[in-house]
Formats: structure tokens, C-alpha cells, sequence
């Protein structure tokens, strides 16, 4: 019955995103694509520090943080421990100049930890800003998706934006200056692309995200500020645990004796009852919302080329609801990824993951 159904459900998903991307291609240039696109973010990501008991922190057992999962080396440690961020702003460009503002101040204890393309730090309040690394336009996040944003820049940033830009560019002297300045911008567009795919076809399991050229600083022993340019985004923090935390390792996965001891991989197994007893309800609530994730990515796979690299640790579980949110977004070019034995469509690789998860639900029993 289930591949009976499948058909259906993947051509609803089909019309669904065809109807949101034939209204953009008729829409022309922004602001339509980014207003709608921010659409509701300032209320949502709105925080009145002057109302702090309408915001009850959230407890610190609460937070989606496993430390397996995010603790960073020694390196990392002591750079963050040398070179402390101490504050962000958000960049545009107003009176004839940079103009800074959205102040967010940070401290060393915040730092949560990285991905492989941003530094995550806790706001003082129950938000994180999330700060691009530093990345090679050789990295594969860098694709067709990347060629697009370049092409039609316009779309994707703001008129703030992209005065920021035409400016910084007029102010710069060497040509890897002005290179620099325009791989940047372009990333800022990219991001929100990224994040607009999924946006567009589960928009009821995306995290609320707002984009932005952001300047952060840190400080240095010699009281000189360290200050760098480069695309953030911010997000509302909400309690759960990461779908990782979930994960149980039951069984070695035999490689070669180099794999098997630098990288060791394990059969995973899933532990549904570590946070409390959930209710069969809420487990296919949960399994609905998963279904549509993989629908998602079997869509952009089969249509888009194009992989959605969702991961156990992009995934969060809230508590108490026990509700599905993804709070990453990356789409990579489908000819990146290397096809198994086991699993020929690289997208597979991301579905028989949740599809393990799902039947460890034991819905059928």
C-alpha cells in the first residue's frame, strides 16, 4: 500500500513546489522574493529583554546540546579561549556608509560549537546566531545553486545589500579584495536559496531563519579588536533533543583495519524511550512529518538533482510537544556524492536513515 501511495504523495510535493516557483519566475526581481521570504520574522524573532518573564529562559537540560556532538577539539578551544567573540552586528548600508546594527553580544561561555560551514553561539536571550567559517570557492556547497545566485544577484539581497556591496567594492584596492567581497555577498544569496527550497515545501518543520551580512568581533590579547565580514544567520532556540541523540551504536560495521580505526563506523539503532514515554500519537505525528521530509528529498533529488543534506544532528525533537523541526539547510549538486552497493541514489543514503528511525517507532506492533 505504501508504494501505492507514494506516486500520490510525490506529485503532490511536485505541484506544490511547481506552484511556488512558476509564481516566482513571474514575479520578476525582489523585494517580492525576499519579503515574502522574511515574511513574519521580525515578530517572531522580535525579543523584548525588558519583558524577560514573558521569556522564560529555557532550562539548560532542556537544550538540544549533546556533547558528543558538539564538543570541539583542543585547537578550536583554546583559539575560542585566546580570540573570544565578544559581539555581532548585522551590516547594511545606510547615510552614505556601513551602517551597523542588531547588536548582539556574546560571551566564550556561549560558544555551542560548529558545523561544517558555521560557528554556533547562544544569545542572551533564547536565540543563537549562527557565523559563516571562512570557506574555499572550491567547497562543493558551492555548485550549480552558487552559479544561479551569481547570475541573478539581484534576487537574492537586499537593496541595503547590495549598495553594501557596490560599496565595499568601491573601496576596495586590489582585485582579491574585490573577489572576496563578491564571494561573500554571493554566500549571503546562497544561504537564503538554500533555506527557501525547504522553506517552500515543508514550511510547517523549518526553523524561522533570518539572513544577513554580519561583522564580527573578536577580542585579542594585544586589546586590538579582530573584525570580520562574513554572512550570518539567526534562529529562535527551542528545547528538544537532536535526532542524534536519539541514536544508540548496537553493532561495528566491518571496514579495512585503517577505516576501522580512524574512522569507525557503527549500525545504529534507535532508543525512542531515552526522554520519557511518548504516545503512539505523537510517534506517527512524527512519523507523518519525517515522511515529508523524505518525499522532500526524493523530490529534489529526482527533480532537482539535488541532495538535501539533512543529518541526525540537523534535526530537532522538541520536548514537550515532541514535534519535528530541521534547522540546517544545504543542497548539494546529486554528481558530488559517491553511489554504494547498498544504496545507488545518493538521496538514500539521507531516507534509509529517518526510515530506520520511523521503525523503531514499532507503530505496527
Amino acid at each position: 500500500m505504501a508504494e501505492e501511495k507514494e506516486p500520490s504523495r510525490l506529485k503532490g510535493i511536485r505541484e506544490k513546489v511547481s506552484s511556488f516557483w512558476g509564481n516566482y519566475q513571474s514575479w520578476g526581481k525582489i523585494p517580492q522574493f525576499l519579503d515574502l521570504l522574511e515574511k513574519g520574522l521580525d515578530k517572531e524573532l522580535f525579543f523584548d529583554l525588558e519583558k524577560e518573564d514573558q521569556n522564560p529562559f529555557i532550562p539548560l537540560e532542556d537544550l538540544p546540546v549533546d556533547e558528543a556532538l558538539r564538543q570541539s577539539g583542543p585547537v578550536r578551544r583554546f583559539y575560542e579561549w585566546a580570540f573570544p567573540v565578544s559581539h555581532v552586528f548585522r551590516v547594511s548600508f545606510r547615510y552614505h556608509r556601513e551602517f551597523l546594527d542588531n547588536f548582539m553580544p556574546l560571551e566564550q561561555s556561549n560558544y555551542i560549537g560548529r558545523g561544517s560551514y558555521k560557528f554556533v553561539y547562544k544569545l542572551p536571550w533564547n536565540q543563537v546566531v549562527k557565523i559563516g567559517k571562512s570557506k574555499l570557492p572550491s567547497d562543493p556547497i558551492f555548485g550549480s545553486l552558487y552559479k544561479k545566485v551569481g547570475k541573478e544577484i539581484n534576487t537574492y539581497l537586499k537593496k541595503e545589500e547590495l549598495a553594501l556591496r557596490d560599496y565595499l567594492l568601491t573601496k576596495s584596492k586590489s582585485e582579491s579584495g574585490k573577489e572576496e567581497i563578491e564571494f561573500k555577498f554571493r554566500r549571503l544569496g546562497l544561504e537564503r536559496l538554500h533555506y527557501w527550497k525547504l522553506k517552500s515545501l515543508i514550511p510547517e518543520l523549518v526553523v524561522p531563519t533570518r539572513f544577513f551580512m554580519g561583522i564580527r568581533y573578536r577580542n585579542t590579547p594585544w586589546k586590538i579588536p579582530s573584525i570580520t565580514m562574513t554572512p550570518c544567520d539567526q534562529q529562535p532556540l527551542l528545547p528538544g533533543k537532536h535526532l542524534k541523540e536519539f541514536m544508540i551504536r548496537s553493532e561495528k560495521i566491518e571496514q579495512n583495519k585503517m577505516m576501522n580505526h580512524f574512522f569507525p563506523k557503527w549500525k545504529l539503532n534507535f532508543d525512542t524511550h531515552r526522554f520519557g514515554t511518548v504516545s503512539k500519537a505523537k510517534l506517527r505525528k512524527i512519523a507523518l512529518d519525517f515522511n515529508k521530509v523524505i518525499e522532500t528529498t526524493r523530490y529534489l533529488a529526482e527533480e532537482e538533482k539535488l541532495i538535501f543534506d539533512v543529518h541526525s544532528e540537523n534535526i530537532i525533537i522538541t520536548l514537550p510537544d515532541f514535534e519535528l523541526k530541521i534547522f540546517d539547510y544545504h543542497l548539494f549538486d546529486d554528481h558530488l556524492y559517491e553511489p554504494s552497493e547498498e544504496n545507488p541514489n545518493p538521496e538514500m543514503d539521507h531516507i534509509k536513515l529517518i526510515e530506520d528511525f520511523i521503525r523503531s517507532f514499532e507503530l505496527d506492533q
